[in-house]
C-alpha cells in the first residue's frame, strides 16, 4: 500500500519543529558565512604583515580587507579583497590543495579598459618588479603583441 505524503498541520508540534529546523539551518549558515568572512580578513592581514613587511605591510591596513565567504557549489575557498587605488586589487585566499598555502593575487586593470590582468605574486621581490613595471603605466597591464581592439586576454571586467 503506497501512502501519499502530505504537509503537516498548520500549528501542529511537527510543523512547529520544521519550521525550528528551517529557522535555525538559516541562522548557522548565516554565522558560518560572517566567520568565513572574518577569517580570510584576518588571513589576508596575516599574510601581507608576515610575506610583505616592507611594502604591503606598511601600504596596506589590516581593516582594509573586505571578506567573502566559501562558494561550496563552486569549490572556492573564503577569501579577502583590498583597493589598491586607480582600479587596482589585492585578492586573497588559502589553496584548497593539500599544502593549504597562502595565493595572492594582485589584480591590474588592463590597458584597454576591457577587464583585469592577475599575477599571482610569489614574494615580496615578485611584487616590486611587477610595481616597476606599472609605474611606467601609471597602473595598467599593457598588452603584448597588442593588434587593437577588444581582443584583450584579460578576465573581463563586470
Amino acid at each position: 500500500m503506497t501512502e501519499i505524503l502530505t504537509a503537516p498541520a498548520a500549528g501542529s508540534p511537527l510543523a512547529l519543529l520544521f519550521d525550528i529546523a528551517a529557522s535555525t539551518a538559516q541562522l548557522c549558515a548565516g554565522l558560518v558565512q560572517d566567520e568565513e568572512r572574518d577569517l580570510a580578513e584576518t588571513a589576508a592581514a596575516d599574510h601581507i604583515y608576515t610575506a610583505y613587511p616592507d611594502t604591503l605591510s606598511r601600504a596596506v591596513d589590516h581593516d582594509t580587507w573586505t571578506g567573502f565567504p566559501a562558494l561550496r557549489d563552486n569549490n572556492v575557498q573564503p577569501s579577502a579583497v583590498a583597493h589598491l587605488d586607480s582600479g587596482l586589487w589585492l585578492h586573497h585566499t588559502i589553496t584548497a590543495d593539500a599544502d593549504y598555502r597562502d595565493a595572492l593575487t594582485l589584480l591590474v586593470p588592463c590597458a584597454c579598459g576591457h577587464g583585469y590582468v592577475p599575477t599571482l605574486l610569489e614574494d615580496e621581490r615578485d611584487l616590486l618588479e611587477l610595481l616597476t613595471e606599472l609605474r611606467a603605466t601609471g597602473g595598467r597591464a599593457v598588452h603584448s603583441d597588442d593588434t587593437g581592439g577588444p581582443y584583450c586576454d584579460s578576465i573581463p571586467a563586470t
